[in-house]
């Protein structure tokens, strides 16, 4: 069993904001108010204009008590030109009439389902089901008769018969008469009804496999297994431009306080930072590209989920964390038999009983009933026209054990798949439980960094001035913790929604 949420210990803190931030955060946080640079001492170091960042006020959370989620608002993010060292705000192509397009994570699913085209998954799904419903009208057709038709006209390049030798009695001589067998041109139309009598049986058996591959499908391809699928990739997508924007913004702000070397003096103490090796400027110039290269994949990529031209600017708007309350005992009482590994195992178990009667049918004869009408100008000597009917038995008499051996295995594969049944629940359940401990233990990780991320966000604004770039930096290292833990709480709920079924 698992442990109870207000005695779990799974997060260290380290793990929920990084040691470096906080490191940062209290050094400069602490020195800030003394320090005070202005705004044009910066310029007058850097040539370049300090990018604003989001206040505390911009910045707020869900408050656990009440389950009221709030907004996350970060700032623009900003490219820097490495040939000319300068910062400016073009993260990608402007769209139509220079606005951006402003959106967020639920417009971006309705898009996603708007757009069949940027949806794989779900066609792939419509086209299983598709093909299992008709090999279910495939297979049921076998119980009705077959009707058959064949036409043959032949041409023989010999005279099919004998060609008799006669003494006439009275002028002598020798008359030869041709006797055909079969004529030399022929033509023959037959239509054939055929109805199958022990065959039925067999038919039954293999429209119930038929059946189980249908509710197979049913359960992988689902509407609302798809749909979970699409969104956790949508979601994905999404908090990973968001998270790859704010990486980028923390590296630009790195080098060009690297690159500016600012000195910041008070009262009593000069302080004068030292030079930034060239290795490090070259490295954190490589990082700014494979970033940047990063964001523009990203934004493509999320474009083209939503059907919109690759080159669209995105203004992506931070979604309200996940707030879920969902509770072990509730997974615990779930019923697993619309998950899909649990259908796929039950399913497989019907088809291998199905496969094992089946192998014990072949120890019936075959009969079937038949009819046909038949025009016909081969024989000379038969009518040109028709018609018969009656009963068709064959019976394999003999065939060297290999029925036995038939019968034995299926019933074999059908032992294996019901055990395969039971094994499959117990791993199901265990997952489901194991899920959930996962989802308990980012939940409380989210909450708690976004509440160290309030509480530090704060204490920057009180004892700093915005343009202080170390404090920038620092604060958006702590967003993106805030945003990595939130995407990981989705995924794991996304995980356990996935295995319970698509009634949760």
């Amino acid at each position: 069993m698992f442990k109870n949420k207000k005695n779990c210990e799974y997060y260290p803190a380290s793990r929920l904001l990084s040691s470096g931030a906080i490191a940062v955060l209290v050094l400069v946080a602490g020195t800030a108010a003394a320090q005070e640079p202005p705004l044009a001492a910066l310029q007058n170091l850097s040539g370049i204009m300090a990018i604003p960042m989001a206040s505390a006020t911009e910045l707020s959370f869900a408050n656990q008590a009440s389950a009221q989620a709030s907004r996350w608002q970060f700032p623009d993010v900003t490219v820097f030109d490495v040939a000319s060292g300068s910062v400016r705000a073009e993260m990608a192509p402007v769209y139509a009439d220079g606005v951006p397009r402003r959106i967020t994570l639920e417009q971006v699913k309705q898009q996603a389902l708007a757009n069949p085209a940027a949806n794989p998954m779900a066609r792939l799904g419509e086209r299983s089901l598709e093909a299992a419903k008709q090999h279910v009208i495939g297979a049921i057709a076998d119980y009705f008769p077959k009707i058959s038709a064949t036409v043959a006209n032949l041409h023989y390049s010999e005279f099919l018969g004998q060609v008799l030798t006669l003494q006439r009695p009275l002028s002598g001589g020798i008359l030869q008469v041709p006797v055909p067998l079969l004529n030399q041109n022929q033509t023959i139309v037959a239509v054939t009804l055929a109805q199958p009598i022990t065959p039925l049986f067999q038919i039954h058996q293999l429209v119930k496999i038929a059946r189980a591959d249908q509710k197979i499908a049913m359960a992988k391809a689902g509407v609302s297994v798809a749909r979970n699928t699409t969104n956790a990739q949508i979601e994905e997508a999404y908090f990973k431009l968001l998270i790859a924007r704010r990486r980028l913004t923390t590296t630009e702000l790195k080098l060009r306080s690297a690159e500016a070397q600012p000195q910041y003096a008070s009262t009593s103490i000069q302080v004068v930072r030292a030079p930034v090796p060239e290795t490090e400027l070259v490295a954190a110039r490589k990082t700014l590209v494979t970033t940047s290269a990063e964001v523009r994949e990203l934004t493509a990529s999320l474009n083209r989920i939503m059907g919109w031209p690759e080159g669209t600017e995105l203004e992506l708007v931070m979604p309200d964390p996940l707030v879920e309350h969902v509770t072990l005992e509730q997974v615990a009482d779930t019923p697993l038999s619309a998950n899909a590994e649990v259908v796929e195992a039950e399913q497989t178990a019907v088809k291998a009983r199905a496969a094992s009667v089946l192998s014990k049918m072949a120890y019936i004869p075959t009969v079937a009933a038949v009819s046909g009408f038949i025009y016909q100008n081969a024989a000379p000597l038969l009518p040109n026209t028709f018609g018969y009917g009656g009963v068709m038995v064959s019976y394999n008499l003999f065939d060297f054990g290999k029925r036995e051996a038939a019968v034995k295995e299926a019933g074999a594969q059908a032992e294996m798949a019901e055990i395969g049944v039971q094994l499959t629940k117990l791993k199901v359940a265990a997952n489901v439980k194991a899920s959930y401990s996962e989802v308990e233990r980012t939940r409380q990780l989210s909450l708690i960094t976004q509440k160290m991320g309030l509480s530090v966000t704060k204490l920057i604004t009180v004892s700093s001035t915005p343009e202080n770039m170390d404090m920038v930096v620092a604060r958006s290292n702590v967003e993106v913790e805030m945003i990595e833990a939130d995407l990981a709480h989705r995924q794991a709920y996304a995980r356990l929604r996935s295995l319970v079924g698509p009634q949760r």
